[in-house]
């Protein structure tokens, strides 16, 4: 009888989403720059990472929307070297 080879398999199956859109490279150039710093295979962990200190607040609409897009992206990035 021969041994299965690499690890065990999760015991709660993992749920996979893809995420697609456009960064303007003037208005996003800092996320542009922080994302394109990160080591291959380790983008998902980053953003988790980012995602869980501060980025997963309520959507609005209009000026208030802008501004606190602006400082939540600017809190997020603040937790990264690039």
């Amino acid at each position: 009888m021969t041994k299965k080879r690499g690890r065990k398999p999760n015991a709660i199956p993992s749920v996979r989403i893809s995420l697609t859109g456009w960064l303007n490279p003037e208005f996003d150039a800092d996320i542009i720059t922080w994302l394109a710093s990160i080591p291959k295979g380790q983008r998902i962990n980053a953003l988790k990472v980012a995602l869980r200190s501060g980025g997963l607040g309520q959507v609005k609409s209009g000026a208030a929307h802008n501004e606190d897009t602006q400082l939540a992206a600017e809190e997020i990035l603040g937790h990264w070297e690039y």
